[in-house]
């Protein structure tokens, strides 16, 4: 994954506006790759960032599919700028309600910055010139429970089971199994999916199933309304429950 940097948050020239809260959470721009790919487009790479208090300022954490993080840098703020490596970015409201970031130096001509950042998510061109949106994810908690290949010693079935795991809902992958479990590797992904037009399809709260010899075609999925705070599947292998975060969030249910 492209390394990405950020620089957030809302002022303009003059006056000075106020400084809001820092904008913490997880990013990703699964939904724009999904559908540039159904749709024979050129789609950017995927890319998925954290973005974490640190002191007075922010860390932004490149993340893979599984939350992994793969890159870290700080993000140093002040009311009318924001600073990372060599990049200072000018911030400015934008006509759209949020903010926009200017390039202050040539800093930022051979990286990855934010364009603009308002409730739904953030733009961001990348290092190659293209830009790509990440919208902002919900956190959810896990279980999952996968049956291993051998039964229990009084002949009755034994599973893997593990609790409290965490993800996201835009395109937040999580596993279980695999290697020296005594189960099979299953992999769930959740998707909060809105189609784009023409299409009729509702939008919804989507969990996948995969197995790892492919990541791109899930063995079965299952959907909920979005506003849904549980969904769940059972395909007699494996099952999983995943729960909106701060509803339920010890993810045994």
């Amino acid at each position: 994954m492209k390394r990405l940097v950020l620089l957030l948050m809302s002022a303009s020239p003059a006056p000075v506006l106020a400084q809001p809260a820092l904008p913490t959470g997880t990013f990703t721009n699964e939904e724009q790759v999904y559908f540039d790919g159904e749709a024979g487009r050129a789609a950017a790479p995927w890319t998925g960032v954290l973005i974490e208090a640190q002191g007075n300022g922010l860390v932004w954490h490149s993340i893979d599919r599984f939350g992994t993080v793969v890159a870290s840098e700080p993000v140093a703020a002040a009311p009318t700028e924001w600073t990372i490596g060599p990049c200072r970015l000018a911030m400015q409201a934008s006509s759209a309600g949020g903010t926009a970031f200017v390039p202050a130096d040539k800093g930022c001509s051979d990286r990855a910055i934010p364009l603009s950042l308002d409730a739904e998510g953030l733009t961001v061109r990348l290092a190659d010139g293209r830009q790509t949106r990440l919208l902002r994810a919900r956190p959810f908690v896990c279980w999952m429970s996968v049956k291993r290949h051998a039964p229990r010693a009084d002949g009755s079935e034994d599973w893997l089971f593990q609790a409290g795991m965490t993800t996201h809902d835009q395109g937040g992958r999580l596993r279980l199994g695999g290697g020296e479990s005594g189960a099979p590797e299953a992999i769930i992904r959740i998707r909060n999916v809105v189609w784009p037009q023409p299409s009729r399809n509702r939008p919804s709260l989507v969990l996948y199933v995969f197995t790892p010899d492919d990541m791109e075609r899930a063995v079965a999925y299952g959907w909920a309304d979005p506003g849904a705070i549980r969904i769940g599947i059972n395909q007699r292998w494996m099952q999983a429950s995943c729960t909106l975060a701060g509803t339920n969030s010890d993810g045994a249910e």
